[in-house]
């Protein structure tokens, strides 16, 4: 048990110094989270422990990502983490937003110009990629309020740019904690349900469902 001074929330910052904490305590707070709890995740631990380092940087380099972590002070381990990617181009969350973003970043530009000219510019659309905190760590109340730094990022962007904010993320069905959790923090599921997804990297199709944020920024 540690306590609310022993750690910190940090936004890994795409510079020499984040990429080194990227790399030396955030991949290995990524792989533990893979190998404990694999079923919460869309990918997998074989296929992350073969990344290599561009790999793993690809998403700390991606301006449409920012990844938030509470960090412990004392020896910089990271206990929790979550990423706000966005703006995203289509009004229905992605099952892998991460994917998504990249291939919005590596020339399709042309997705978010269409975005843009469609009578959509009164609004724009972040999403919360998941938030998982460590066993040891949990409820120390680190994951509430990593949601709520996603959440005051996506609203902080969306009033800068005059525009109304579309908070989204995607859960499986089976993860009746997380879905719990992320009511608690002011998202509700969709109406529509749950829906099928085929995960290309398990090579197997889950339920899933859209959460979309209702409450108001404080």
């Amino acid at each position: 048990m540690f306590s609310l001074t022993e750690w910190r929330i940090e936004l890994i910052p795409p510079d020499e110094e984040g990429s080194r904490f990227y790399l030396d305590y955030y991949k290995p707070f990524r792989l533990a989270a893979l190998e404990q709890d694999p079923d919460v995740f869309g990918s997998t631990h074989d296929r992350e422990i073969n990344f290599s380092n561009d790999d793993w940087l690809s998403r700390i380099n991606n301006p449409l990502v920012k990844t938030f972590v509470a960090v412990r002070l004392h020896d910089r381990k990271v206990l929790s983490a979550t990423s706000l990617i966005g703006p995203m181009p289509n009004p229905d969350p992605a099952s892998n937003p991460f994917q998504v973003s990249s291939e919005m970043k590596n020339g399709s530009d042309h997705h978010h110009q269409n975005h843009q000219n469609h009578g959509e510019a009164s609004s724009v659309r972040f999403q919360i990629s998941g938030v998982y905190t460590l066993p040891d760590a949990r409820r120390q109340g680190l994951a509430k309020i990593l949601a709520e730094t996603a959440i005051q990022e996506a609203f902080a962007y969306s009033k800068q740019h005059s525009k109304r904010l579309e908070l989204s993320l995607v859960v499986y069905t089976s993860n009746g904690d997380a879905i719990s959790f992320y009511e608690s923090c002011g998202f509700v599921a969709s109406a529509e349900g749950a829906r099928k997804s085929f995960n290309p990297h398990k090579n197997a199709s889950a339920d899933e469902i859209c959460m979309h944020y209702q409450k108001s920024p404080e």
